[in-house]
């Protein structure tokens, strides 16, 4: 009877240890799923606020000169129509790294400048090629004349374009910078634009590219007055126009129309 009786104490002990060895895991699982969902909500506030928070339209009362970029992302455009929204002036993917020609440039360029849209060309820099080559390839596809928006140039990081904390991996992306730079300066006359954003502005423009008017994108505020030569805000890249299917990037000119023909070839 005895031995019954202390058999059934050790069961008895066994069982409150397994009930208690379950309690605790699903305790920390509880925990883990609250601390997961804590977090993916977190995240997912901030991708909404960013979706929600970027503008659509031009809404602005401070900016009055307004613009447009474009790339083979875009349809070609039917530009009269665009220039009935009030648009003053249109940038144009010309080419990327030392090859690439962007399909729909010749024929954007052709028909916005067949309008009084002030038309500009861009080159988008690729990290790690030689920039003299890079400048090359633009001056041989892309198409200026005079009253036509100074040349720019895209920095911004891409599939291609990696982002790296390596000293000697930022030093060479500006020096090759510094080659497209100086070759479209010698060119032109005139230091291109760049375009750029915060990120990008801190690692390879900022105290590297002091004469240049900067091009800055912002999706949520307008460029800090610590940048003193921005020129053009790129704020919306999902911006909608009656004239335009699908979505299509948004830009203010700082000053006023006088004062925007400094940003205009002789």
């Amino acid at each position: 009877m005895a031995k019954k009786t202390v058999k059934k104490r050790v069961l008895r002990k066994a069982g409150r240890k397994r009930k208690s060895k379950k309690t605790d895991k699903k305790k920390y699982i509880l925990i883990f799923s609250i601390a997961a969902a804590v977090c993916l909500s977190v995240i997912a506030f901030f991708v909404i606020k960013d979706s929600f928070g970027e503008a659509e339209s031009f809404e602005s009362s401070k900016y009055f000169v307004k613009g447009v970029d474009v790339s083979h992302h875009n349809p070609i455009l039917n530009w009269e129509s665009v220039l009935e929204q009030g648009i003053t002036f249109a940038y144009m993917k010309a080419t990327e790294g030392t090859s690439h020609e962007d399909r729909n440039y010749r024929y954007n360029y052709q028909l916005a400048r067949g309008t009084n849209i002030k038309v500009g060309s861009y080159h988008f820099y690729t990290f790690g090629l030689s920039g003299k080559e890079q400048a090359q390839h633009f001056l041989k596809i892309a198409k200026f004349g005079s009253g036509d928006m100074i040349p720019a140039i895209d920095v911004e990081h891409s599939p291609a374009n990696i982002y790296s904390k390596d000293k000697d991996y930022i030093k060479g992306v500006i020096d090759e910078l510094k080659l497209l730079e100086n070759e479209l300066y010698e060119h032109f006359g005139v230091n291109p634009v760049i375009y750029t954003n915060k990120d990008c502005y801190k690692l390879y423009i900022k105290g590297n590219f002091p004469d240049n008017l900067i091009w800055m994108c912002d999706l949520h505020n307008e460029p800090s007055d610590d940048i003193k030569n921005w020129r053009i805000w790129q704020f919306s890249h999902k911006g909608e126009l009656p004239a335009v299917e699908g979505h299509i990037d948004l830009n203010y000119y700082r000053y006023s129309f006088q004062d925007f023909k400094e940003l205009l070839l002789p």
